[in-house]
């Protein structure tokens, strides 16, 4: 039995991507969170009944309402990013997380080629393989999993900026990048901007060293540099010679460096 004024947020059968992050963004960033959850056949609405004519009754992907794109034909739409910019339009992890699923929904994310890797809409299709009948049961599978999406979208966005505020510096081995943040560093921004190696501070004190894996660096020598003015520190070198490593969350030191990122930088550069 539907509570009075209970919100509703009608999906259709057999929910996809752009539907499911509909739902989420309408139940955590909509004043939805307690919405009860509906699904109808793809196009339909609830109880055949006109769509949007009762405000708490909420139709996405389906029933050409004001969350349903498929009569605009149009690339950049979908019903994610129609419901992103009612409830959050300035959030910029959330823009950059449904420009993602509004590309896969548009067939435009991975032009001719197929992605390699399994990918979200795979984990949805097991859903939907393992709950055929219970759409609901889906829905509330993938609600964790957005919100860790979300999470990685705006821990991406704090390393940007704290990459702004980034050390460039030279070795013997060419281009060195280090950075501090809270989140620690990204290879993925040291490297597009032609580091060889870069070196990170996260906000415990964890601290590393990491070199591209087609490079000619071995850390070993920057290893025993540091096991003499960092001596008591729980540096460890990874067995490639590419990684060193003083804390990580799987691995908290028995002793954190005492080293700022800057020390750790005038070692990298003897080197």
């Amino acid at each position: 039995m539907r509570l009075l004024h209970t919100p509703v947020i009608v999906g259709h059968l057999a929910p996809d991507l752009d539907c499911l992050v509909a739902i989420w963004l309408l139940m955590r960033f909509g004043d939805a969170a307690d919405a009860e959850l509906e699904f109808v056949p793809a196009g339909r609405t609830l109880d055949d009944q006109p769509v949007d004519a009762e405000p708490s009754i909420i139709h996405v992907d389906t029933g050409s309402g004001r969350f349903d794109h498929h009569d605009a034909a149009d690339p950049t739409l979908s019903a994610a990013e129609l419901v992103r910019r009612e409830v959050a339009p300035d959030d910029e992890a959330l823009r950059r997380l449904v420009d993602q699923v509004t590309r896969i929904d548009n067939a435009q994310a991975y032009g001719d080629r197929q992605p390699i890797f399994f990918n979200i809409t795979d984990l949805i299709a097991g859903y939907n393989a393992l709950f055929p009948n219970r759409p609901y049961h889906v829905a509330q599978a993938m609600l964790p999993n957005l919100d860790a999406w979300y999470e990685h979208e705006q821990r991406s966005l704090r390393l940007e900026r704290a990459f702004n505020r980034r050390l460039e510096f030279q070795t013997r081995w060419g281009l060195g990048i280090a950075m501090a943040s809270e989140d620690g560093g990204s290879s993925r921004l040291a490297y597009s901007c032609g580091a060889v190696l870069y070196a990170y501070r996260d906000g415990h004190g964890y601290m590393g060293v990491a070199a591209q894996n087609r490079s000619c660096v071995d850390l070993g020598v920057v290893y025993r540099d540091l096991k003499r003015v960092d001596a008591d520190a729980d540096w460890y070198l990874h067995p490639g010679k590419r990684m060193l490593l003083c804390g990580t969350p799987k691995s908290p030191p028995r002793v954190p460096s005492a080293l700022s990122l800057e020390e750790l930088v005038d070692v990298l550069k003897r080197r």
